[in-house]
């Protein structure tokens, strides 16, 4: 199936959200003290569901028909706003 623009567009930034996400993993799952640990896990867990929200939007959209595309691409951005300004991720 062949994808708009838009379309293209936001599945490159899911998935340079993903290896966002990803790095960030490595980084707050390394070896700390338990306090930090324990705070860095449960933020990471925090992305991940903010990740799992953008996906869930996206893939909304994908299979939608033509009903509703303006609420769903409006779902999607903002759970893409959302997502970027929990991992800190600046606009480019």
């Amino acid at each position: 199936m062949m994808m708009d623009p838009y379309m293209r567009k936001m599945e490159a930034l899911i998935r340079e959200g993903k290896g966002r996400l990803d790095r960030l993993s490595v980084s707050m799952l390394a070896p700390a003290p338990s306090f930090s640990a324990t705070a860095r896990q449960r933020k990471l867990r925090e992305f991940e569901a903010r990740y799992a929200e953008v996906s869930r939007h996206f893939e909304q959209l994908r299979s939608a028909g033509s009903e509703g595309l303006a609420d769903l691409k409006v779902g999607l951005e903002k759970a893409m706003d959302a997502f970027r300004l929990e991992i800190d991720w600046k606009a480019s």
